[in-house]
């Protein structure tokens, strides 16, 4: 993963109304922490922010005021409703120590199980990998082609590129292709049947007709 240049400013605008005019002009809040230093608020490009994210950048040579810091994007906050950007924090790094960094893995092709009643299950489509910031790779791919039914694929059968050591437990699923069950629909109740012509009364309906008789006066 390449190391991409960002420019930034120290932030000393933190209030509400401070923040806002701060996105009038088209910059956003961040904060840049960690390497046991003091945590820095910083002003960055709303715009940049959003084309580096789309491009899955990550490793950052942050450029505050003429002072140069590699950082690690670790996470963004997004406004639910209108998908800005509204915090980053990033983390400082060393170029020439491992991190730790999140890889995902994508499933290609058709699954053997498939044509036999399966269905492909992501479970963990994320992998935890460990190496340098320079050689974080931007994705991994993973062939389903030979996945079938009931087969799980775990975390150490995904292929990673040297330099890239495996942190997610080696056991962990990342797919699997599983029955595909459909369930019937419940069976509507059968309505009460009339009984039959000449058919003996029910018991209750007896009762209540022996009772309706002796309520009558005899005739005399």
């Amino acid at each position: 993963m390449k190391v991409v240049p960002m420019k930034a400013e120290r932030r000393t605008a933190l209030g509400r109304n401070q923040v806002a005019a701060l996105r009038a002009d088209g910059w956003m809040p961040a904060v840049v922490y960690g390497e046991g230093k003091e945590s820095l608020s910083i002003a960055i490009s709303e715009w940049e922010l959003d084309q580096h994210v789309k491009a899955h950048h990550k490793v950052f040579q942050l450029d505050i005021a003429g002072a140069k810091q590699a950082a690690f994007l670790q996470e963004v906050a997004w406004h639910a409703t209108s998908d800005r950007p509204l915090h980053a924090d990033f983390k400082r790094i060393d170029l020439t120590k491992p991190i730790d960094a999140d890889v995902e893995v994508t499933l290609v092709g058709h699954a053997a199980g498939l044509s036999k009643g399966g269905t492909l299950v992501k479970d963990h489509v994320v992998l935890k990998v460990r190496c340098l910031p320079t050689e974080i790779p931007d994705g991994v791919e993973y062939d389903v082609s030979k996945v079938e039914l009931d087969q799980f694929v775990t975390a150490a059968e995904i292929k990673l590129p040297t330099g890239v050591e495996l942190v997610s437990p080696p056991t962990m699923p990342v797919c699997h292709v599983a029955k595909l069950v459909v369930q019937a629909a419940p069976a509507a109740p059968a309505a009460a049947a009339a009984p039959a012509e000449g058919a003996a009364p029910a018991a209750g309906a007896a009762k209540a007709d022996d009772a309706k008789k002796a309520d009558k006066p005899a005739k005399g």
